[in-house]
């Protein structure tokens, strides 16, 4: 090209390189990072062994440029060790939202994440051409001249990530010979992943291969994005483009344990939640995050922001992690038509969800359970209240984490609890608690997932320590029961239930040490983490269940005592046991024991404890400083 020179990226060129790239690629996260900050990193481009660059210069002044890595995670190496110091230092100051916070992480887990997708290590990191020299093939020069240094460095393929919706951009790269292989949410944009040989000439039939590309490359033909190979809704999926999921209630360390699973093994994971604080927002295996209505307060615009949310990601599985498994179950026929779900018909999950009819259920199954009484008038409670035996449970036919809960010890307490519940959640005369045996003895939980009816797995858990003293609440320290008689009980119950994905069952010990079933939760449950420690990955198949795929054999499952804590939790249980007096309970808050893992923490993935954290004290405010705040519908 005339008067234009193409030399290697130099030191001295690395000021002028980063006014370019913040000019061409100016809603990049790099470029809002500042020119100095810039400047840094592609001087240590230009330093590393594992990257390098071309210029293409007009006399002294750089027009384009373009940046190759022969090694994605060697170059990161290669960056931290030599500069990343100074890195930090310019950065001090610019990360002051908790946005830009977060793509820092994705870019510094960047590497970790492609990796998981079986791409060529060597990218096209970014290229930019002046606007004045657009439109005379200088990008197609650059790109070239560059896939033909990686061929002399025996390099065979190169990857690109470019916004799928930068039309110029794609059709660069389709030009010299890059082929679609995927999508991937990069920084929340949408991205094409597009694979090169650098070993590429043009075809003198450029014309006809582009435009069968271009046909090739509509969502139903991205191989690295999810979408449905089949027919109806009741076909099996073809597993190998199966490769991405949505998980919904992201605040919770439930749908964290599920973002953890699946994230790990490589799958696409993306998030919803109500809150920007939601803690599986900010892991570092979470692709993107949805903001969307809170499910108990706006049901119907929940159901259609999330279907808007997966046609926009693309998943193929949808996972449900909290009390929203109800509006799924209701509404599943009206889901996106490539979306896959496991989960039970609504009038089944409707009484197995109800506190009282449950307990109906098992004991047609032949299961032990406390009495309970069904309260039809006030006379009939004051009635009840002169001949109890107490203390006794009050409890809503519909709640989570002990929130519709009540102990009442005499007659006045039973009577000011019980109208405090109806009038708390305006509870109306045919939905008004239940009275229920207390049962004092020890608790204990099982997990299942079924398919279509059959049991696939399923794991014990006992609890240990609870939010509230007396093992009241949600349990923060449990420990793995395998109690094979009480699991079998399990089992026997919902088998009359012809079952459809996961559910968890709660057990409580008279004082003979029977276990009694006291409720279910059809859905995943708060301690899902024990289990995914443990060596049951019940989000991995409940995954696998929603593709119609068979559970065979139960994984590798760790038979020695596994404990798991939730610290934020047990930081209430804390606060509760020192309320109480009950000091010497509170010193053992910490002191978990050996072998012990987190409900909200691992090493590899520190930042989600501090944004749960963040999340719990922005609810503790807005409800008035209650440690279990209660949303609109919630009890019910």
């Amino acid at each position: 090209m005339e008067n234009v020179e193409i030399v290697k990226l130099r030191l001295e060129h690395a000021r002028q390189v980063a006014k370019l790239h913040i000019a061409g690629i100016s809603t990049g996260f790099i470029s809002s990072l500042g020119i100095d900050f810039v400047s840094a990193l592609y001087e240590s481009i230009a330093k590393s062994e594992y990257g390098f660059g071309l210029v293409a210069r007009r006399g002294d002044r750089v027009v384009a440029f373009v940046a190759f890595t022969t090694n994605i995670l060697g170059l990161y190496r290669s960056v931290l060790f030599k500069s990343g110091l100074r890195l930090a230092l310019i950065l001090v100051g610019k990360l002051c939202s908790p946005a830009r916070v977060k793509s820092s992480f994705e870019t510094l887990f960047y590497p970790s994440r492609i990796a998981r997708l079986d791409l060529p290590r060597a990218e096209l990191l970014s290229i930019v051409v002046a606007e004045p020299q657009r439109g005379r093939g200088l990008a197609e020069m650059l790109v070239r001249q560059g896939l033909a240094q990686c061929r002399q460095a025996d390099i065979e393929h190169v990857k690109v990530l470019v916004a799928a919706d930068n039309t110029v951009a794609n059709r660069l790269y389709r030009k010299c010979g890059f082929s679609l292989a995927g999508q991937i949410d990069n920084h929340g944009v949408l991205s094409n992943i597009y694979v090169g040989r650098t070993d590429y000439d043009m075809s003198p039939q450029l014309a006809l291969e582009e435009r069968r590309r271009e046909s090739l490359s509509s969502p139903e033909a991205v191989a690295g994005r999810p979408i449905a190979q089949t027919g109806g809704r009741g076909d099996r999926a073809d597993s190998k483009v199966a490769n991405s999921v949505f998980i919904t209630y992201a605040w919770c360390r439930t749908a964290y344990a599920a973002v953890l699973s699946l994230g790990r093994r490589g799958i696409d994971v993306h998030a919803s939640d109500a809150s920007g604080l939601a803690m599986s927002r900010w892991s570092r295996y979470c692709l993107s995050f949805t903001r969307v209505p809170d499910f108990f307060i706006e049901p119907d615009a929940y159901f259609e922001a999330t279907c808007q949310a997966l046609k926009k990601t693309g998943p193929i599985v949808l996972l449900p992690s909290h009390e929203d498994v109800g509006i799924f179950c209701r509404r599943k026929n009206e889901l996106p038509d490539n979306v896959r779900v496991a989960l039970p018909d609504w009038q089944t999950y409707r009484t197995v969800e109800d506190k009282l009819t449950v307990l109906d259920v098992a004991r047609k199954a032949g299961c032990p359970t406390p009495w309970a009484v069904e309260v039809e008038s006030e006379s009939q409670l004051d009635e009840f209240g002169k001949s109890a035996k107490w203390p006794v449970v009050i409890k809503t036919r519909i709640t989570n984490s002990a929130k519709g809960v009540r102990i009442a010890r005499n007659g006045s307490e039973l009577r000011g609890k019980f109208m405090e519940l109806v009038q708390t959640y305006d509870l109306a005369k045919d939905r008004w608690p239940i009275l229920q045996q207390y049962l004092p003895g020890e608790a204990a939980g099982v997990c299942l997932l079924y398919q279509n009816g059959k049991c696939v797995a399923s794991f014990g858990e006992r609890y240990l320590r609870c939010k509230e003293p007396d093992k009241f609440g949600t349990s923060t320290l449990r420990e793995s029961y395998p109690n094979q008689d009480l699991i079998d009980r399990a089992i026997r119950v919902m088998d009359k239930s012809h079952w459809h994905g996961v559910v968890h069952l709660d057990f409580v010990a008279d004082e003979d040490g029977v276990f009694r079933l006291i409720e279910i939760n059809p859905r995943l449950w708060g301690a899902l983490a024990m289990s995914l420690f443990a060596g049951v990955d019940f989000p991995y198949m409940w995954y696998l269940t929603a593709l119609g795929e068979p559970i065979t054999e139960q994984a590798d499952v760790d038979h020695r005592p596994v404990k798991c804590r939730w610290i934020v939790g047990d930081s209430m249980a804390l606060l509760e046991l020192l309320k109480h007096r009950r000091f010497s309970e509170a010193a053992r808050v910490f002191l978990p024991g050996r072998k012990c893992y987190h409900d909200d923490f691992v090493l590899t993935d520190p930042f989600t404890l501090s944004f749960e954290i963040a999340d719990y004290i922005t609810k503790f405010v807005k409800a008035g400083c209650s440690m279990n705040p209660v949303t609109h519908g919630m009890v019910r």
